[in-house]
């Protein structure tokens, strides 16, 4: 098997190297220097199209002038426009014209969806969600944020703030009109934290109908993610990779990974109140990124509603002896043989596989744990090629399996979600 791309200096680096979400630990890259121009929390009176307005021609200004004015094809064959697109925030009204009726939870009257996105990734990871849940809810209103130090490049990450991340989602959390009596925040991985640190410490959650958290990022995998806060100020960077993908970052901050510590210790130690709203959550048994055992832990012992429901993939990796068990956790075998999954990676949970950039032979194949050369070739453009999480690089034959950015369950995951929805929608 190729070797890892990983980093070969200091042992805490190496283990922080599982906090990247997508790519591995690589070299240094034009992207890697602050923009000076980084997208930043909105202001709190600005609308929310401004906002999206705004931020869409920040993005496109900063690209512009830092990747495309130096390189020919900085996202391979991806332009400027389908870039901006992914990551740009988005506000998308009701589809129909008969939106008139007060039932919520059959048309989407009056429903706000905020969607939350990752450390180092985009508005572009709940874009199928939220594709579906239109479909199904063709009434609703669905508003997507930009998080700070997003969007442009790695190295605005350098200098970003928990609290700027936090902001922003209050920001998003304000943005629906009065038509709008039902708020369902949804959030990925970091946005998981961050929709659940938001609404802990609302005054009033009235309006807050639903939770619903995939891949929720509540703790780092790594045990040492702890001294993030410190080696930030000694080494700017997790890890280094290729920053090619349209839709995320290829590389971390170390900056970047003591804030999401930051903002996560809560979780940990348990300080938060408990959430008295129906949660709904998705996580995999192999997750290398975040902790997927906190996770079990909050849905039953902090979540205290009894509408509650998490979708557990089961994988390679069984549960630790005195994991949380409780009502609501639906175990899911993660393997697929059909479209060729042999268990759910971290980001494999959001997408759909008829994703065109992140689904089965998708554009954006995530192959950052091969160095270059034939194995990395093969990952790249080899046919019948396996998905799996990073538990499983090691035993993998040279090429022959990605990282996966789809999720062979999502038509089930999407019909549990939407019958959840439904429910607590109708309980209000």
């Amino acid at each position: 098997m190729g070797t890892p791309r990983i980093l070969r200096t200091g042992l805490a680096s190496l283990a922080l190297c599982s906090l990247l979400a997508t790519g591995a630990c690589a070299k240094n890259d034009a992207a890697l220097e602050p923009s000076g121009a980084a997208i930043m929390a909105p202001n709190a009176g600005m609308s929310f199209d401004d906002y999206v307005k705004s931020t869409r021609q920040q993005i496109r200004n900063v690209l512009t002038q830092t990747r495309f004015a130096v390189e020919e094809k900085p996202f391979g064959e991806h332009t400027l426009d389908q870039v901006v697109d992914m990551r740009a925030p988005f506000a998308l009204g009701p589809v129909g014209a008969t939106c008139n009726s007060d039932d919520a939870g059959l048309q989407g009257n009056g429903v706000g969806f905020l969607m939350v996105h990752g450390l180092t990734d985009s508005p572009y990871w709940l874009s199928d969600i939220r594709d579906d849940l239109r479909d199904r809810f063709p009434c609703a209103t669905f508003h997507g944020v930009l998080l700070p130090g997003h969007g442009t490049v790695p190295g605005d990450l350098l200098d970003v703030d928990y609290e700027d991340w936090l902001e922003t989602v209050r920001f998003g959390m304000n943005s629906f009109g009065d038509e709008v009596k039902h708020i369902i925040p949804m959030g990925f991985s970091t946005g998981a934290a961050l929709i659940g640190r938001v609404y802990s410490e609302q005054a009033d959650k009235e309006r807050t109908s639903a939770l619903v958290m995939l891949s929720p990022g509540l703790a780092a995998k790594s045990e040492q993610a702890w001294l993030t806060p410190y080696v930030r100020y000694v080494k700017d960077w997790v890890g280094q990779g290729e920053n090619s993908d349209p839709g995320k970052y290829g590389s971390m901050a170390m900056n970047a990974a003591a804030e999401f510590y930051l903002l996560t210790k809560p979780y940990g130690d348990g300080s938060l109140p408990d959430f008295d709203l129906p949660v709904f959550g998705v996580v995999s048994s192999d997750d290398q990124t975040i902790n997927p055992e906190l996770v079990g832990d909050f849905f039953c012992n902090k979540v205290t509603s009894a509408q509650k429901h998490l979708i557990w993939y089961q994988g390679e990796i069984p549960a630790p002896d005195g994991t949380a068990t409780c009502d609501g956790i639906d175990i899911v075998r993660s393997e697929n043989h059909e479209l060729r999954t042999l268990n759910h990676a971290h980001t494999a949970i959001t997408m759909s596989p008829q994703d065109p950039f992140y689904g089965l032979d998708g554009a954006v194949p995530d192959c950052g744990h091969y160095d270059e050369g034939d194995a990395l070739t093969r990952c790249q453009t080899g046919e019948d090629i396996l998905y799996g999480e990073r538990n499983l690089f090691d035993t993998a034959p040279d090429g022959s399996l990605r990282r996966g950015t789809f999720n062979p369950d999502f038509a089930g995951m999407m019909d549990k979600m939407t019958a959840f929805i439904t429910t607590a929608l109708a309980d209000e």
